[in-house]
């Protein structure tokens, strides 16, 4: 990506991003990733890594390796979302945060929601704030990334006027 591109093809392409990331999240929460579906790929490679596994024990290695995936969907759809605001507003840092982790519940809300009338999914309110969490860690990590480049520092100036 070139530098001299305009902040408005910057932004554009940044709001892509946080679409395209929406839309992944949104396809994962398909009947097609299902936890009886992704069992039958996460299936023979637990048991490969964990040959003495037990039945009981594989599906909470499972459960945990799902929700660890929400939590990742989540925090790049929270680093996303701030970057793409980052560049639209000229807003202070913890406001920019605030709408960032605002667009992360509506879409870990929507996404529930729509898995609650899927016959293989179950919405839950725990997973909204595993996805919030996740959010809220990109949301950290890309502010604390901002901090070390000296990006939004007391007297620097805002991104766009």
């Amino acid at each position: 990506m070139s530098l001299s591109q305009s902040p408005d093809a910057r932004a554009r392409r940044a709001w892509l991003a946080v679409a395209a990331c929406t839309t992944v999240i949104l396809l994962f929460s398909g009947d097609e990733f299902s936890a009886g579906a992704t069992s039958r790929f996460f299936g023979p490679l637990l048991r490969w890594l964990f040959p003495d596994l037990d039945a009981a024990r594989f599906q909470l290695l499972h459960l945990w390796v799902r929700k660890l995936a929400h939590l990742t969907e989540y925090a790049l759809l929270g680093l996303l979302a701030f970057r793409a605001l980052r560049l639209s507003l000229a807003i202070p840092l913890p406001r920019t945060a605030l709408l960032g982790l605002a667009v992360v519940l509506a879409v870990a809300a929507s996404d529930e929601l729509r898995q609650s009338f899927i016959a293989s999914r179950t919405g839950s309110i725990v997973d909204v704030g595993i996805d919030f969490a996740g959010g809220a860690l990109g949301v950290c990590l890309i502010i604390a990334l901002h901090r070390v480049a000296g990006i939004g520092a007391p007297g620097s100036e805002a991104p766009r006027a």
